[in-house]
């Protein structure tokens, strides 16, 4: 009995030693010399849904062992945008969402920023902004940010981290309102804008379709060129959006535009191109001295295996724009 005993334990620790070491080599350590910024987004199921697929848990324990600098989200972490939903069904979503998510990511001690989604809080879903609001207003204190303007948190805000100057805006929905783009431009005239290494612009929906099912207005910001303009006149570096569940990063002259994949239900494919959809999440990496150079790591969770910028499509052409790809 006692030899039965010592085999299950000695083979229990063999495969948790392997298991271990498949990890290792999995996830690389991340150099201390770089600002490391983990990017998830679309963490949802489907509609009223208080469930998370299973990556969404593969994801945040794979970022425990890579041990970011900081940990953005592209919006849509619970799974609102229905008229039929109570007020008790978007409070038990946002109560999933702190027990199965936030409270993960608070455990790993690093500061932590979000942009409202459509299904957080879509403009037209008057409930659905105010259970977000009294959500991320309860947990200001603990996001472990350095904020610049907070009067109009939790849908537009600025924060720094590292010399690196970021905003969070309202681009839950196609139309950014006249007074989210006067503010905009006044924090990216600050000086902390100007003084920063970097500046960050974090929204849920992206400049350019690249999906298929998403290649339509208002599944877009409007007016993108004049945005793209104005990120390009205040010398934007980077804006990373979530929406369209597909990982690929794309530049416009100067402009760098990270399109994040999701990490919940619904991966979608790129516009004209075979191959099939991904959940993944993506890990910038900010050398300190030469900040503008930073770089992307993109894992598949639990998948063993990374997202190489040499296997997606050079360009993907939507309806209001082409979006190349960006190899550094």
């Amino acid at each position: 009995m006692k030899s039965k005993i010592l085999f299950l334990l000695l083979l229990t620790g063999s495969v948790i030693l392997l298991s271990f070491i498949r990890e290792g080599k999995t996830l690389p350590v991340l150099s201390k010399k770089d600002f490391n910024i983990a990017v998830i987004s679309d963490l949802n199921s489907g509609y009223g849904s208080i469930l998370y697929h299973d990556d969404v848990y593969v994801a945040l324990k794979e970022l425990k062992t890579l041990k970011p600098d900081m940990i953005l989200c592209g919006g849509d972490m619970v799974a609102g945008q229905k008229a039929s939903l109570t007020e008790e069904n978007l409070q038990a979503m946002w109560n999933s969402f702190d027990v199965n998510v936030f409270a993960k990511i608070k455990a790993m001690k690093v500061p932590f920023a979000f942009t409202v989604g459509n299904h957080d809080a879509s403009p037209n879903f008057t409930k659905d902004r105010e259970a977000a609001s009294r959500y991320w207003l309860s947990k200001k204190d603990s996001l472990g940010l350095d904020f610049i303007s907070d009067e109009n948190y939790p849908f537009y805000f600025s924060y720094t981290n590292n010399k690196v100057f970021f905003i969070s805006w309202d681009a839950s929905g196609a139309q950014i309102k006249p007074e989210v783009l006067n503010w905009m431009q006044e924090q990216l005239n600050s000086k902390a804008a100007r003084t920063a290494k970097l500046r960050i612009v974090l929204g849920h929906l992206p400049l350019y379709a690249i999906v298929s099912s998403k290649n339509k207005a208002g599944e877009v910001l409007a007016s993108a060129t004049m945005l793209e303009e104005m990120f390009e006149q205040h010398h934007v570096d980077l804006y990373i959006s979530g929406h369209q569940h597909a990982y690929y990063p794309s530049k416009r002259k100067t402009l760098r535009l990270l399109n994040a994949g999701c990490i919940g239900d619904g991966p979608r494919p790129f516009i004209n191109h075979p191959e099939p959809a991904k959940r993944a999440y993506t890990i910038i990496s900010v050398p300190q001295n030469q900040a503008k150079k930073f770089t992307y790591q993109t894992f598949i969770p639990a998948k063993n295996s990374t997202i190489e910028i040499k296997n997606l499509p050079d360009s993907i052409t939507g309806f209001n724009g082409v979006s190349r790809l960006d190899k550094y």
